[in-house]
């Protein structure tokens, strides 16, 4: 099991911190117009894991609230394809797809297995679910900030 091909294919969906599934939470989760607006803006360089847009624009970047599903996401998606590789379910990402692939097609690229793809949107998933409270935590925090103002 390789670092590169497993991180790229699995743990770097939407970029650093499987931002991918943090936009479709913000879709989810979030009523601010102005995420739903940064999210809609994001979300196609998003899908080619360029995440800059979201990092500055929402900030990412020394986001108190954000810090902890940006750092544990992408943890917890390589775990879960390490163990469902060491397992057996999908075969080892021997293939490194370039960096923009989108997350799915990249998870079938590296294992060059349908299982791949599948895991690939299993950690699209945990993303989304682990990202999804996050985003209603900031959403209300901003709304009370706007409603005591």
């Amino acid at each position: 099991i390789t670092w590169t091909s497993i991180n790229d294919a699995f743990a770097n969906c939407g970029g650093s911190g499987m931002t991918l599934g943090l936009l479709l939470a913000i879709f989810i989760a979030s009523k601010r117009a102005e995420y739903r607006d940064l999210a809609k803006m994001s979300f196609i360089p998003g899908i080619f894991n360029i995440n800059e847009p979201l990092m500055f624009g929402l900030p990412l970047v020394l986001n108190p609230i954000m810090f902890i599903p940006f750092i544990l996401t992408p943890m917890v998606c390589v775990t879960t394809a390490y163990f469902a590789t060491s397992l057996g379910w999908v075969p080892a990402a021997t293939v490194m797809p370039p960096w923009v692939t989108p997350p799915i097609i990249g998870g079938f690229l590296a294992t060059q297995s349908f299982s791949g793809a599948i895991l690939a949107a299993v950690n699209l998933v945990i993303s989304i679910v682990m990202y999804v409270p996050f985003v209603s935590l900031a959403t209300r925090q901003e709304l009370k900030k706007v409603a005591e103002a």
